[in-house]
């Protein structure tokens, strides 16, 4: 969500159809200021809410749950896949109460079936969505870029208004970052 875009809305629109509770993990809740990660978890979150309870109203309250997800390691980091699949599968697990959930997920599902091992991908039912046939193939990185090219068009057509109401902000955000990008680091 890095920004936030109609295709995540998708799939959340999906998960309601498809569950009584949701939770929304924002992740790499604790970086910022980087290429990948350029706005910080405040701003992303807030713009969240705001979608989130002027698209769903009363059912935010009832059904959905957001909760912030820091990373651990650097996003080229797969030696420590598995061990990053059982933090996610803990922190989902503490909040909803049970070992088994479904993970909904839009990005090449070879990422995030390696993160789990045989064990809990026995407890995970996994609902995949290939990014590039939702959409016309959003994503936060075409958005990212579209702020740079000034493509207003392109932000108003995928962007729910909690963005777009906040383009000169995040275009600002997303220029000083791209001239002077942070790097991805690990915790120790």
């Amino acid at each position: 969500m890095q920004p936030l875009h109609i295709g995540h809305l998708g799939i959340i629109d999906t998960i309601l159809k498809e569950n009584d509770k949701v939770i929304i993990l924002i992740g790499s809740a604790n970086k910022k200021e980087t290429l990948r990660n350029p706005l910080d978890i405040n701003l992303r979150k807030m713009m969240l809410e705001e979608t989130v309870i002027e698209k769903y109203g009363q059912a935010y309250n009832e059904r959905i749950i957001i909760v912030e997800l820091p990373d651990w390691s650097m996003e080229t980091d797969t030696k420590s896949n598995k061990e990053w699949g059982r933090y996610l599968y803990y922190n989902v697990v503490s909040r909803v109460g049970q070992k088994h959930f479904s993970i909904y997920f839009s990005d090449d599902s070879e990422i995030i079936k390696d993160w789990f091992d045989e064990e809990l991908m026995q407890r995970i039912n996994f609902r995949l969505f290939k990014r590039k046939d939702m959409f016309e193939g959003v994503s936060s990185t075409k958005i990212r870029e579209a702020f740079l090219k000034d493509d207003k068009k392109y932000i108003e057509k995928s962007c729910p208004v909690a963005v777009t109401k906040r383009y000169e902000e995040i275009k600002k955000i997303i220029e000083e970052v791209y001239k002077n990008p942070k790097d991805d680091y690990i915790l120790e």
